[in-house]
């Protein structure tokens, strides 16, 4: 919502852009303008309130004539006034703002020697933007972020790039952790939409959001599409930044597995996608841009992976260890997850978690049996 409130905004100043000046017609008209016809186009999307294709035609211009004045004026005017939902290929080497192109890559699924690898670009803005009402606005806490910035994946099909999350934080003090931040959960996108296929930005392309806050007690918390990581100022060893961003990356992201009222975690979906992004992560490779080190994370979550799995046991289900609301039957359910990872692979898992959304215990088994993943 916050997104589509910020967009109407968009479009209702650019309505205004008429009476303000029209500087695209009068340097389209000047004689011998080689971008007379892309000029023409940007200034009538900004008539018309079409943010994101009035952009792309400037970011185009400078693709060509990056020392184009005009261009690069509406491009920076245009994005202080809301940055793009999505941006044009050509941004990677000619936006008007700072930004770093990078790309993850994944080795071939299966064993197929003619598969091909899947390769994510990403383009991640460095500006530290200062956010605009409508973007910086946390319906949670109700406050506003003064700065943010953008973590853009390439569609291949659309053939463009798309936001997908955005980080928001208080003070410029904050903008490494915050840039940092970004980098991991862009990361995790990546990796959970490649193994699983699970894409939480939704049909509006609304991004996934992340709050640093100086508040509240040290750790972070989901709620919808937002992860809010508190008490920033508070160090962390690396391998914990990683372990809390991908927690709370998962209730955002896995189909949540709930129930489990009598721990200090109802839902499984985190503490699952903690142990296995960094499985997943270090069986990838982890990219050269992945912020902090992985090690210390990795191998608590190893650890852990063979915790839940000695209490899974080597086969079948054992339905009355699931019976209960504490810890010790949302264990059992982990280790039954992380089971049928290890056998299965991400696929498996992906086709049970589509079955039981933000479902119980029971339908999680229901799920894995009607899969024919899990024995009786």
């Amino acid at each position: 919502m916050r997104w589509r409130v910020a967009l109407w905004a968009t479009l209702v100043l650019a309505a205004a852009l008429p009476q303000i000046a029209l500087p695209g017609d009068r340097a389209a008209s000047a004689s011998g303008d080689p971008h007379a016809g892309r000029r023409m186009a940007a200034t009538r999307y900004e008539m018309q309130g079409l943010l994101e294709k009035a952009v792309a035609e400037y970011i185009k211009i400078l693709a060509q004539d990056p020392d184009d004045p005009h261009a690069r004026e509406r491009a920076k005017a245009l994005v202080e006034i809301q940055m793009p939902l999505w941006l044009p290929e050509e941004a990677e080497t000619a936006a008007p703002f700072d930004h770093e192109a990078v790309v993850f890559e994944f080795p071939p699924n299966g064993t197929d020697p003619a598969a091909q690898k899947a390769l994510y670009r990403l383009l991640i803005t460095r500006g530290a933007f200062s956010a605009q009402e409508g973007a910086r606005w946390d319906e949670v806490h109700e406050k506003g972020f003064a700065l943010i910035d953008y973590a853009y994946v390439w569609h291949p099909v659309k053939r463009r790039y798309e936001v997908r999350v955005a980080a928001h934080w208080e003070e410029q003090g904050q903008t490494q952790l915050a840039h940092d931040a970004l980098s991991a959960a862009a990361a995790f996108y990546c990796l959970v939409k490649e193994r699983l296929g699970f894409d939480p930005t939704g049909r509006w392309g609304d991004p996934i959001d992340l709050w640093l806050t100086s508040k509240g007690e040290p750790g972070a918390r989901a709620q919808g599409r937002s992860i809010y990581i508190y008490t920033a100022h508070t160090p962390r060893v690396p391998g914990e930044w990683l372990r809390e961003i991908a927690h709370e990356y998962g209730h955002v992201s896995f189909p949540g597995l709930g129930g489990f009222e009598d721990t200090d975690d109802p839902w499984v979906d985190g503490h699952l996608a903690e142990v296995l992004l960094a499985k997943w992560l270090t069986a990838d490779g982890v990219p050269a841009w992945m912020p902090w080190s992985m090690p210390d994370w990795e191998a608590a979550a190893r650890q852990e992976r063979e915790r839940l799995l000695g209490l899974a046991g080597e086969a079948g289900i054992d339905t009355s260890r699931l019976s209960g609301k504490d810890e010790a039957a949302r264990d059992y359910l982990l280790g039954l997850a992380v089971r049928l990872e290890a056998e299965q692979g991400p696929e498996g898992l992906a086709a049970v978690l589509r079955k039981c959304a933000r479902g119980s215990a029971e339908r999680f088994v229901r799920a894995a049996k009607e899969s024919g993943v899990a024995g009786e």
